[in-house]
């Protein structure tokens, strides 16, 4: 019987998927966190450009994934040697609709 292992499949696209649970970025907003690492691009059911962020909250390391512009655009920023940061998300609403984005603060 052949080992998964030995069977030569790369890692989805070498992307770092983080082994955490994940939580809605609801669930972090308005507390500190801290960002552990970031990966850019990320597929999802929702589409594509996505990031997906480790974080520790409560004391637990966790995921959320975002298309808040602010946010990637914040991370696009700050070099990998300036992790882990700690921030708040905030959220901010707009137009008269359900319009709403998160950012760092």
């Amino acid at each position: 019987m052949k080992k998964f292992s030995d069977l030569g499949v790369k890692a989805i696209e070498d992307k770092n998927v983080f082994n955490v649970p994940v939580v809605s970025v609801q669930d972090v907003i308005n507390v500190e966190i801290e960002v552990l690492d970031f990966e850019a691009n990320i597929k999802t059911s929702h589409g594509d450009g996505r990031y997906i962020l480790k974080i520790k909250h409560e004391g637990l390391e966790c995921k959320f994934f975002t298309n808040a512009s602010p946010i990637k655009n914040a991370l696009d920023q700050i070099r990998k040697t300036d992790f882990p940061f700690t921030t708040i998300i905030k959220q901010q609403r707009f137009g008269s609709g359900s319009g709403k984005t998160f950012y760092f603060t």
